[in-house]
């Protein structure tokens, strides 16, 4: 049985795929999850709190499939997992990735996971902006590609030499 919480959340993330988040109401929300205002109010003191909450849980669970043990793994499951993520919550991402403050801030908080795992803080700074980036790419072109066909363009990206034409020139 989900909680009045969890409840509110799911009707939230609803209705952002439905309207923008400067015309969603409390009212909305609480008619969608079917509870009381009261209830409402006992978990959040506005809407500007619960989008807070659901970033916070949701950039939360993006960033876990970047924790050090699962990179060391040597997996390439980390970028589909990701993908599917990004596309289970695309009414929250539309929204984060399309203001520039967040991209930042998460792009940041990927370099320093990426940091702890690989120790260089200039390819973990390069490598969080640039996944970032695609995905921000991705989910403002409307999912064009499915989320394997994504995850496989930054696996193919993370992995290529970009030195290599650069070197072949030089000799």
């Amino acid at each position: 049985m989900r909680t009045a919480k969890e409840a509110i959340c799911e009707a939230f993330l609803e209705l952002l795929s439905e309207q923008s988040f400067q015309d969603l109401s409390v009212k909305e929300i609480v008619q969608r999850a079917q509870i009381s205002r009261s209830t409402f109010y006992l978990h959040f003191t506005d809407k500007f709190e619960l989008m807070e909450y659901v970033r916070k849980t949701l950039n939360d669970l993006f960033l876990s499939f970047y924790k050090q043990d699962s990179l060391l793994k040597d997996t390439p499951s980390t970028p589909y997992f990701l993908c599917r993520h990004i596309l289970k919550y695309r009414s929250f991402y539309v929204i984060e990735f399309g203001n520039a403050d967040e991209i930042r801030k998460l792009s940041d908080q990927l370099a320093a996971h990426l940091l702890s795992a690989f120790g260089d803080q200039d390819y973990a700074i390069f490598a969080s902006y640039g996944t970032i980036g695609y995905l921000s790419f991705w989910v403002r072109n409307d999912f064009v590609i499915s989320p394997g066909e994504a995850a496989e363009k930054l696996l193919k990206i993370g992995f290529t030499d970009w030195t290599y034409n650069l070197k072949m020139k030089l000799t």
